[in-house]
């Protein structure tokens, strides 16, 4: 007795190779990248003049840092540019209580996101795409100390 079920997934062809590179990726219009925080390139062997997580958390800089990460993470970069969160520099500031760490090229857009806990207060990193590699914690602004007059 033949089945009268037909089974509607069963390919006909009997071939079963596949197509490559014919994903074609869906973009949408105006959703530009966000700002996204890498952790990666942190220096700890220059503290001080920076600091560490547990002195920022002593100090209660730690959460509003994160609070701040969170937000500056809906913003693409130019917003967060043009918004005033993020300073671009472009080269190692030549005034600097930092050195310019060996495991970073040369080449790098240097950075800050600015006002943690107050005027003062940055985070020091640098920026490729649309992703901002902390460096350094600096509390004191002594990434890019400004010539007195």
């Amino acid at each position: 007795m033949a089945s009268k079920f037909i089974n509607k997934f069963t390919n006909k062809k009997k071939s079963y190779s596949r197509k490559e590179n014919t994903r074609e990726e869906r973009h949408i219009e105006g959703d530009s990248p966000k700002v996204t925080f890498s952790l990666k390139d942190i220096d700890k062997n220059q503290i001080p003049p920076g600091q560490t997580y547990e002195g920022w958390a002593r100090k209660g800089v730690l959460s509003y840092l994160l609070e701040k990460l969170e937000y500056i993470s809906q913003k693409t970069m130019e917003e967060a540019i043009r918004e005033g969160f993020i300073k671009i520099y472009g080269d190692f500031p030549p005034r600097s209580d930092f050195r310019h760490p060996p495991h970073i090229a040369t080449d790098v857009k240097w950075a800050v996101i600015m006002n943690i806990k107050g005027q003062k207060g940055r985070v020091a990193g640098h920026i490729i795409d649309n992703v901002f590699y902390i460096v350094f914690l600096d509390l004191d602004h002594l990434f890019y100390k400004m010539k007195k007059k």
